[in-house]
């Protein structure tokens, strides 16, 4: 791993850790904090830890360069970052569908758990696309849903695209985590995109988060 991608994964940690001091802040006390926001830390966090974990274990842990238990994990730990997020936005603007949507993103999780442990490809291949897929869609519709109505103003547009880099870095590591890629996401393209792509993840989930709310 080079010193240019170690920085960026530092500078991720960072912003994952302001976020979460952000949130952790706002004007909200234990009883009346909305869910959304729960679920938002729990990306955050995940965001944030992957990316100190990678910064001193390097892309090896990833499990993508061979077989072994991170092989199996990553795709887990890919998949906690944009489910958490098309929650969190599920909660704030559709409450009503929360459990709904809480129950097919915890589903999703279990099946992409079981289709890694059960080194069973073919289900692998189709829990990854439909799940990610439906977490994809969320996280970056919705946003611009949300502006659109005047619920959200202009910033938080920069979530979506937050998500659309997020939603494709998880599922480029899902896939070469079962030997398979996407496109054109080689694994040589996925690690040398990957640390700058989850720092403007953070960078961009943190200005829409804190800027995106109307006054």
């Amino acid at each position: 791993m080079l010193i240019f991608d170690q920085m960026f994964l530092v500078s991720t940690s960072i912003v994952s850790v302001i976020a979460l001091w952000h949130l952790a802040n706002r004007n909200h006390s234990l009883i009346q904090r909305p869910p959304s926001e729960y679920y938002h830390g729990v990306a955050l966090a995940v965001l944030g830890i992957a990316a100190l974990l990678l910064t001193f274990w390097g892309w090896g842990i990833l499990g993508i360069m061979g077989e072994g238990t991170s092989n199996k994990l990553v795709a887990i730990v890919s998949s906690l970052i944009p489910f958490s997020w098309a929650t969190a936005f599920i909660s704030k603007f559709y409450p009503k569908h929360e459990k709904v949507f809480l129950g097919i993103m915890i589903l999703g999780l279990i099946l992409i758990t079981a289709s890694r442990f059960m080194d069973a490809p073919l289900m692998a291949r189709i829990v990854y696309p439909v799940f990610h897929s439906t977490a994809a869609i969320v996280v970056i519709a919705t946003p611009i849903i949300a502006v659109k109505k005047g619920l959200m103003n202009f910033h938080f547009l920069s979530v979506s695209v937050g998500g659309a880099l997020i939603s494709a870095g998880g599922i480029s590591m899902a896939f070469l985590s079962a030997g398979k890629q996407l496109l054109f996401f080689s694994q040589g393209f996925v690690l040398m995109i990957l640390a700058p792509l989850l720092f403007s993840t953070g960078v961009l989930y943190y200005w829409g988060l804190s800027r995106g709310e109307n006054q």
